[in-house]
């Protein structure tokens, strides 16, 4: 059986509450659709629901960044046999980062990702999120968090994402990741996607907005927040 045609397995536990989403968990494994080994190592680091610790570790902007710094100094290469120079660095921790959302989106809809064994459609590709340190930053200062398809909660969706942190700040918990496929803004290129860090939150394990307004508030100890799926809990009782 191929990569392609292989379903889902978790190692462990899912961190979310989420379900069976035929198109991609019974079609794609966690090695993703590449017969590439680098590329199927690289997948099962975006599919690793696994991190979850008793507590995470909490990652800001600039931590992020310094990341980026020491990865570009090493002058990695986009295809690695072996990630354990990233392992080094952080990539498998389970952490946590606060942040507004600028944008969020379905992502490689038209022909997919070999993550997501190249299947296009939005219920099959991640859903790619934003973040930035204020509203109206330049999206070449932001980072990225990314939503896995594979058993994806239903009230996880770009559009339930924008208008629920609409003026708050977020908090997303989850697997830091390493993605050596894209490039980082620099003084001189702004490559699409837009960022500062290929540092990312990937896969999401869980997705919270902050009740106040600013990310100091919110990084109290007192500070209130809602899962996403709370958020829309009533909205899905009603379906």
């Amino acid at each position: 059986m191929t990569a392609a045609a292989a379903a889902f397995h978790s190692s462990c536990s899912l961190p979310f509450r989420g379900s069976l989403n035929p198109a991609i968990d019974n079609e794609c494994s966690i090695d993703g659709g590449s017969s590439d080994p680098a590329k199927q190592l690289e997948s099962e680091s975006k599919n690793n629901f696994c991190a979850e610790t008793s507590s995470p570790e909490v990652f800001d902007h600039q931590q992020l960044v310094d990341l980026q710094t020491t990865a570009t100094a090493a002058k990695l290469k986009k295809s690695l046999p072996d990630r354990k120079v990233l392992e080094d660095m952080g990539e498998g921790k389970y952490v946590s980062y606060i942040a507004f959302v600028k944008d969020a989106h379905y992502s490689d809809v038209s022909k997919g990702e070999a993550v997501n064994c190249n299947i296009p459609g939005n219920d099959t590709n991640d859903i790619h999120i934003v973040l930035v340190q204020n509203p109206g930053d330049d999206e070449c200062t932001s980072t990225t968090a990314e939503m896995s398809p594979h058993f994806r909660p239903a009230t996880w969706t770009p559009d339930n994402i924008m208008k629920a942190s609409a003026g708050h700040p977020i908090r997303v918990e989850g697997h830091l990741f390493y993605d050596g496929s894209h490039s980082p803004c620099t003084a001189t290129s702004r490559p699409n996607p837009k960022r500062a860090s290929l540092w990312e939150v990937h896969p999401v394990y869980s997705f919270e907005v902050c009740s106040q307004n600013t990310i100091a508030e919110c990084q109290a100890r007192n500070a209130e927040w809602t899962p996403l799926e709370k958020v829309f809990a009533t909205e899905e009782q009603e379906q």
